[in-house]
């Protein structure tokens, strides 16, 4: 399903406004810092008194260093709709990791080039840690808080309805509702993505419990880095330096046409360490969440 979807985005990429066919890297020279944005996901962008930090605004740092040298500024907005919707239209954002599910759900396809995936993330439930639900299916008939706009819920009930079985679905309109809700144990689980998971066993609430995800994943699907449509140069620009990251492309001979500053390579590693060591800080070993790496590309 999620290759149909990106093949129908790509298809849409290339019908790109006659007004956005220019030089990327050339409009990021003349105008200053590199400029990425995402929806909100806070154990992914994180942000502080100081500034933007987390996975995604290193990847943007990343990419910011590599186009324009090692003293590269960068510029990261949490993307909000409608809002955005002006600055979007015209191309104001460099760098966009998305889902192809916000992609399409948001009528982006025309106005983004679909790039490679960054982090793959996945739709999980999670449970008090000493529950007797160890798995998923000992969910059945017991309540499941959620968001009702999130697809992590159609993702449960196809799970238990390939079983045979039910659950009590506690619906609740804003995010900090059901966070609530599963923090005053009002249900046995919390089903979620993954990263908005991690981040609600974080923050533990009022009673102070410890949680843990149960270990099927009701469905993956990859952040991808999207671009702005009408420069392939760029997209491409893009994609080389996350192939990079995700550590498959270090001895991939240089790409002059892509027009990535010299010594792009060593001054990522220099100033934010490569795609292991970013993982480790921002969601590994070294970080609050302590994820495995093999949630990564």
């Amino acid at each position: 399903m999620f290759a149909r979807i990106l093949a129908l985005l790509l298809l849409a990429s290339l019908a790109a406004p006659p007004a956005l066919a220019q030089s990327r890297l050339a409009a990021i020279e003349a105008r200053g810092p590199l400029t990425c944005a995402a929806f909100p996901r806070p154990s992914l962008a994180r942000e502080t008194p100081s500034g933007w930090t987390g996975f995604l605004p290193d990847l943007c740092r990343a990419i910011a260093i590599a186009a324009l040298g090692p003293d590269a500024g960068d510029d990261f907005k949490s993307l909000e709709l409608p809002e955005d919707e002006k600055a979007l239209n015209g191309g104001a954002f460099d760098v966009l990791f998305l889902t192809q599910e916000e992609i399409a759900e948001n009528a982006l396809a025309r106005i983004v080039a679909p790039g490679p995936a960054v982090f793959f993330n996945s739709y999980a439930v999670m449970v008090e840690k000493g529950s007797a639900a160890t798995r998923l299916e000992d969910l059945a008939g017991a309540s499941i808080c959620l968001h009702e706009a999130d697809p992590a819920a159609e993702a449960l009930a196809e799970y238990f309805g390939k079983k045979g079985k039910s659950f009590i679905a506690m619906p609740f309109q804003e995010d900090v509702e059901w966070r609530d809700a599963y923090n005053s144990r009002h249900c046995r689980a919390a089903a979620a993505e993954m990263t908005d998971l991690i981040d609600l066993r974080l923050h533990r609430g009022v009673n102070r419990f410890d949680s843990v995800l149960l270990p099927e994943k009701l469905a993956v699907f990859p952040i991808i880095a999207a671009t702005p449509p009408g420069d392939p140069r760029w997209t491409a620009a893009v994609a080389r330096v996350v192939r990079f990251l995700h550590g498959s492309g270090a001895r991939d001979r240089e790409a002059p046409a892509l027009r990535l500053q010299k010594n792009w390579r060593e001054n990522i590693l220099v100033k934010l360490g490569d795609g292991a060591a970013i993982f480790a800080r921002d969601l590994g070993e070294k970080s609050p969440y302590k994820l495995p790496r093999g949630i990564a590309p």
